[in-house]
Parts: structure tokens; C-alpha cells; sequence
């Protein structure tokens, strides 16, 4: 299988609804919600439950802004639960300096239910220029399982990828697997605009 068939929903009961609108290997998100982060995640998200090792890559063709923490990307999740298990790698919609990270791309985890998010970030001091930029429409991300290690990639034409970091998480063997955008604005919603959504499984 090279294709997910996506369902979506609105995650954490945002202010303003989001959707999703699919035709094939191509998928438009519109999302409104508070965060991905903390203890509690409000966005939307277009998933498929997948069960063992996978690969699956996504190109971001465009992410409208709403906050500069406006953030889509692909997560892997426990449960539709707000403040459940989830590992994801996200791209923002620029590359202005957030936080411990200089370029458009993070990598974010929550290990425990209803428990802090944690972000895995470049080593500090951050150099001048981002390794990782954001350079629309050429944000390819991909996301890898195997076993109990969950590997983020980026590339700039899909073809060459690079890997953005290397995490340990004990996610169920059967997960929920998919797009998920959050507005981080709870008054405005986002667009998100990804294609070339390409899914195998690894035996």
C-alpha cells in the first residue's frame, strides 16, 4: 500500500472546526485549535490507524500562519485522546527564531498521557543560518518506525533525505497515523495544503 486513506477530525474540541478534503494522494487542512503541546493538543487531524513499522513522507506544499507557532506536519498517536501519546515532525510556516530552534522544522514528543510535550532541538548555541529551513513548496517530511525507534526526515525534492533527529518511544504496535495542523490561534483558522503522501509498510 502507497496510500493512506485519511479520516478527519478535530482533536482536544478546538473553538473553531476544522476539515479535511482529500483526492488522492493530495489533502487540504483546515485547522483552528490552541496547540499541539503542553499536556493537551487541539487541532486537526487526518488519520488512519496503522499497526508495526512504517514509512510514510508527506510534501508541505504551503502553511498559512495564524501565530508564529502555527505548526502541520505528520504525527504518530496512542489514541484520539487530548493529551495522548504522540510523536511529531512539524514544519512552521517560517523560519524566524522560535524558542531553542533557528529554522522551520521541530521535532515534539509527549511520552506520558496528559503529560508535558517535549521538544527535541539542534545543539546550542544555534548557528546563524538554520540547518533545516523551510522553503515552500519544497518541504518534504518523512516519518519512520521501526520497532521502538521513531526516525524525522527532511529533504528538499523527495528524492534526498536527511535525518532530522532519532527518538526511543514505546507508541502501541496499532496507532493512529496521519496529518495533524493546529492553528495556535484559537479566533483564526489555518490552511494547510500537502501532496505526494506516499505510505508503505515495513515487515
Amino acid at each position: 500500500m502507497n496510500m493512506l486513506s485519511l479520516t478527519g477530525l478535530d482533536l482536544g474540541a478546538p473553538r473553531l472546526f476544522g476539515k479535511k478534503t482529500q483526492s488522492g494522494t493530495d489533502i487540504e487542512i483546515i485547522a483552528g485549535g490552541a496547540d499541539i503541546w503542553g499536556t493537551r493538543d487541539e487541532c486537526h487531524f487526518a488519520c488512519a490507524q496503522v499497526t508495526g513499522d512504517f514509512e510514510l513522507s508527506v510534501r508541505l506544499d504551503s502553511l498559512s500562519m495564524a501565530d508564529v507557532y502555527t505548526k502541520a506536519g505528520l504525527m504518530l498517536r496512542a489514541s484520539l485522546d487530548a493529551g495522548a501519546e504522540h510523536a511529531m515532525l512539524l514544519a512552521f510556516g517560517d523560519n524566524q527564531p522560535r524558542n531553542k530552534n533557528n529554522g522551520g522544522l521541530e521535532f515534539q514528543y509527549r511520552e506520558c498521557a496528559n503529560r508535558e510535550s517535549v521538544g527535541i532541538y539542534p545543539p546550542q548555541p544555534l548557528p546563524v543560518q538554520p540547518d533545516f529551513p523551510v522553503n515552500f513548496p519544497n518541504v518534504w517530511l518523512k516519518l519512520i518506525r521501526k520497532d521502538g525507534t521513531i526516525t524525522g526526515q527532511n529533504s528538499r525534492d523527495g528524492k534526498t533525505w536527511r535525518t532530522f533527529s532519532v527518538h526511543q518511544q514505546g507508541l502501541p504496535r496499532t496507532a493512529f497515523l496521519g496529518l495533524a495542523v493546529t492553528s495556535h490561534n484559537v479566533n483564526q483558522t489555518v490552511k494547510a495544503i500537502f501532496s505526494h503522501l506516499h505510505f508503505s509498510e515495513k515487515a
